[in-house]
């Protein structure tokens, strides 16, 4: 028999996790629970279920950011919104923590992650799905609805294979009537496999089962950081940013970073690379060299276009995609393979409605007929490259993917004409490499880049991205001596995060959602860390939401003049009546601290003075004997702030030369007993008629930043005119 028809078709799985950076570094919490939710559901088994199956190789992409909130988690006591009030005995949840539970605490698709499990769906019937009446709803829910919500929110991310655990299964058999120490017990159980993930994939890898490969640290897309003007290349009537962005150096700073997390945490260098989103184009071909990068994946059709030859129609293009090639650069050298795009969009999007043998049948029978497709002497130099997202496609599959997964490695284990192989290995067994005269810049997306630039919204990122950045740069050629280097470092770090893909993802039309307006948040909250790690006045733009259709914060202006008595306390009813009020309570849930010290914050005037109250869940003599530091913080008119230490009210003025608060003698009177209440004269503020008022506030505990409200936007609000007169009646 002619050997060659032995042969095995070479096919090599790579599966991408990824998840942005939610951290806000400055408050050392997560935004969202997606990092440690993943973990327990798709992070630890993807890897660990190729323990039974010691015949499959598979290549494994993880993205920096994703590693080092994994190990933040591991290691440290760090908490996302979603863990902070899972933890709290339900019994002690306040009525605004209830309504965020019961608003937020059923995450995951529906019909695989609720429905399923009786007690979890009861409770997301009797919640229904009109959130006008969540607040009513909320208060109906008994301390042991809460208890049960909290476990089983937590519980359906538990990945089937812990689900025999001799202290978890018994959760699953309960159902309901869970105890505070059954929830304590299953968080417990959190962190040993959040820790446990890591070591799982170094373990395989030093078996030699899988590679692991890595995207630029904080998934940016290269070609765009290297030069905005590259997306013209792919759609030449793209509208930039006003300004040209053009920083390869951060291209590379940003694969350099990638691979020193990669030695740290697995010792060794990665020979492989998933650009982020499959983004190419030439000018990073040298970058990735330079970093030991031997290899990389992008889409097929950036492999067409670069060829230029019609094959979007025609799948089975067995002489040009299922083989290696080279692409040479200003004298580097990378390997590619072109990812399959549709037997990779057969696996995120479609099995997972599918019987899974009858999935697998099909994913088998496609692979055979790809290897008949090939030239018999082709067969052993050739490759079918299935790369695709690793976490979010198996909630929609039932058993988490499971089912599909252990029909799939039996079915490929006993396959003698497909062999699964890791893109590294098979390239270093391989001389054959066809050469690619030139890289069409693009991504996996259509081919272009219009996902994450051209439109305003994404412009804007861009042109505030620019800012943020040269500024930075200007402070460290003059002046960054000033500051520690550790400070320097962490704006830096910003830059890069601020950098990433994931933010202008949900800018513009092409993707929307509850997440985007939080997105948009997060973008501009680490921007805004650059010019408070280096001193500097931030543009206004960072407080204002740059994504169209989203709501500025939601705040009662002043309606009438106040002249309240500054006696810390509310006198009369009516003594602030008019005012201007902010509750931090009930913003959103996601962008709250763990604990809110300020409760709500009023502001208003009359025709001499600025007004200001807080209402604080702590006493004033804490405040006064445990060192905490109010500040007003006020940005329209001027840049002043008003401090209030150890029973002492000061106003300073920024002073953008000196780059530091210059105290001033300006009065400020103020009462604090139950409430904060405190005044100024208007005439401290030039053009304050014209311009009106943004401020926020800030507790501060020593040097140490405790909270602020509001988070990332500011308090705004105009004067009223002189004809309205108070109204007290």
């Amino acid at each position: 028999m002619d050997p060659n028809l032995q042969k095995p078709l070479k096919v090599a799985f790579v599966w991408h996790m990824h998840q942005p950076y939610y951290k806000d570094i400055k408050t050392n919490r997560y935004l969202l629970p997606w990092v440690r939710l993943h973990a327990l559901k798709d992070y630890y088994d993807m890897v660990a279920i190729l323990d039974n199956y010691p015949g499959i190789s598979m290549t494994f992409n993880l993205v920096p950011t994703l590693i080092e909130q994994l190990q933040d988690y591991a290691s440290n006591s760090v908490y996302d919104r979603h863990l902070f009030l899972t933890e709290k005995r339900s019994d002690q949840l306040t009525p605004e923590e209830k309504l965020e539970i019961v608003r937020d605490f059923f995450i995951g698709n529906q019909a695989t992650m609720i429905k399923p499990y009786p007690r979890y769906y009861q409770l997301l019937l009797r919640r229904g799905e009109d959130s006008e009446k969540f607040p009513q709803i909320a208060q109906k829910f008994t301390p042991q609805d809460f208890l049960d919500l909290q476990v089983w929110s937590n519980l359906v991310w538990f990945d089937p294979i812990f689900r025999k655990d001799a202290e978890l299964a018994p959760l699953f058999k309960k159902k309901e009537n869970f105890t505070e120490e059954d929830k304590k017990m299953m968080l417990s159980k959190q962190k040993n496999i959040i820790r446990s993930v890591l070591p799982k994939y170094k373990e395989l890898k030093d078996k030699g089962q899988i590679e692991i490969t890595i995207s630029p640290c904080c998934h940016p897309i290269l070609p765009l950081l290297c030069d905005t003007d590259i997306a013209k290349a792919s759609q030449p009537n793209v509208v930039l940013p006003q300004k040209r962005f053009s920083h390869p150096e951060d291209a590379l700073a940003q694969i350099n970073c990638a691979v020193d997390f990669f030695q740290s945490v697995f010792g060794g260098k990665p020979k492989g690379m998933w650009p982020s989103e499959g983004s190419v184009s030439e000018e990073i071909i040298p970058l990735m060299a330079q970093a030991g990068i031997e290899w990389a994946a992008t889409d097929e059709e950036i492999l067409y276009l670069s060829l230029k030859v019609e094959a979007f129609s025609n799948h089975y293009k067995a002489d040009l995609l299922y083989k290696p090639y080279e692409v040479a650069v200003k004298g580097s050298k990378i390997s590619f393979v072109f990812r399959d795009h549709q037997l990779s969009d057969l696996i995120g999007f479609v099995y997972s409605h599918w019987d899974p043998q009858k999935a697998t049948d099909d994913l088998i029978n496609r692979l055979l007929d790809i290897r008949n497709n090939l030239k018999e002497e082709e067969i052993s130099d050739s490759i079918v490259s299935i790369i695709l997202d690793g976490e979010n496609c198996w909630e929609y599959y039932k058993n988490d993917g499971n089912d599909f997964l252990n029909a799939l490695y039996t079915g490929l284990s006993k396959q003698k004409l497909i062999q699964t192989t890791t893109v590294g290995k098979f390239l270093g067994e391989t001389q054959v490499k066809s050469k690619l005269s030139n890289l069409y810049p693009g991504s996996w997306i259509d081919h272009n880049f219009k996902i994450w630039i051209g439109e305003p919204e994404d412009n804007l990122a861009w042109d505030l991205l620019r800012e943020a950045r040269d500024k930075l740069v200007e402070f460290q050629e003059k002046k960054g001596k000033e500051i520690s280097e550790e400070r320097l470092k962490a704006a830096w770090k910003e830059i890069y995060v601020a950098e990433g893909s994931d933010w202008c993802w949900w800018y513009g039309s092409a993707h929307s959602g509850p997440g985007s307006e939080l997105f948009d948040l997060l973008f501009r909250s680490h921007l805004l860390s650059v010019y408070e790690f280096i001193g500097l006045e931030p543009p206004e733009a960072l407080f204002q939401p740059l994504r169209a259709g989203t709501k500025a914060l939601a705040i009662q202006e002043p309606t009438n003049f106040i002249t309240p008595t500054l006696d810390g306390k509310v006198t009369h009813f009516y003594e602030w009546e008019g005012a201007g009020v902010l509750d931090c309570v009930k913003l959103s849930g996601v962008i709250r601290r763990a604990v809110s010290i300020v409760k709500q914050i009023y502001f208003g005037h009359d025709l001499e003075n600025l007004y200001l109250r807080i209402d604080t869940v702590l006493p004033a003599e804490r405040y006064f004997s445990e060192g905490y530091q109010i500040d007003f913080e006020i940005f329209t008119p001027g840049h002043l702030k008003i401090s209030l230490l150890k029973e002492k009210a000061s106003l300073a003025r920024y002073n953008p030369e000196e780059k530091q608060w210059m105290e001033t003698s300006v009065p400020v009177n103020f009462a604090f007993a139950k409430v904060l209440e405190l005044s100024l004269p208007l005439s401290t503020f030039e053009q304050v008629k014209e311009k009106g008022f943004q401020f926020r506030v800030i507790i501060k505990k020593g040097e140490d930043e405790i909270e602020r409200c509001p988070e990332i936007d500011l308090i705004k609000f105009s004067l009223l005119q002189v004809d309205k007169t108070p109204a007290y009646w």
